[in-house]
């Protein structure tokens, strides 16, 4: 079952160079089928091994989700922000929430948690006289709340969603608020659910 997993993850991930899945190294060349363009390029270091996390979360759109891939190559992986979630990754029904979500004003306390926002807002003054750049970033109004377009980290740097939820919490509370027809694997014995 190892081996199937860590085979299925390689084949979505689109580096051409070496990953870690489980511990053990293994390799693919080029990007996986399907996919165009340029293949990102291969990591410097340990990937983070999000296997664990995987299992279930099989489709994201990774052409989309940049977000992961970069913390992935700079071996940080989803525990980093979700904590190890270990009830919701043993929960085969999906109801229980990860231990840590952030709704979306609040994503930027979690992203500084790692990111200095002084070393955010010297770049952006380095790359002010660019002329390859189409917009000119602004770290410091998104830090203070007063961006009006682009309010929110993943606006620039990435959404982190999945494209078919069949599961949501209130990101606040935990609380389940939906949940789609999926069958259940685990029956309430009382017969209600």
């Amino acid at each position: 079952m190892r081996v199937l997993l860590c085979v299925s993850l390689l084949s979505l991930w689109p580096t051409g160079g070496a990953e870690v899945c489980g511990g053990e190294t293994a390799s693919r060349n080029g990007p996986a089928s399907g996919q165009t363009g340029a293949a990102t390029p291969a990591p410097k270091g340990p990937v983070a091994d999000n296997s664990r996390c995987f299992v279930c979360h099989v489709n994201y759109d990774f052409n989309e989700e940049k977000l992961v891939f970069t913390h992935a190559q700079a071996n940080i992986g989803c525990v980093r922000c979700h904590g190890e979630s270990s009830r919701h990754s043993t929960d085969e029904d999906g109801l229980t929430a990860p231990d840590r979500m952030f709704p979306l004003p609040y994503i930027r306390f979690n992203c500084l948690g790692c990111h200095d926002s002084v070393k955010l807002v010297a770049s952006d003054q380095a790359k002010q006289d660019r002329a390859d750049l189409k917009e000119k970033p602004d770290h410091q109004s998104v830090l203070d709340g007063t961006a009006r377009d682009k309010k929110f980290c993943t606006d620039c740097h990435g959404e982190h969603r999945l494209g078919h939820r069949t599961r949501k919490w209130d990101k606040r509370t935990s609380r389940l608020i939906y949940r789609d027809s999926t069958p259940q694997m685990l029956s309430d014995p009382s017969g209600s659910k």
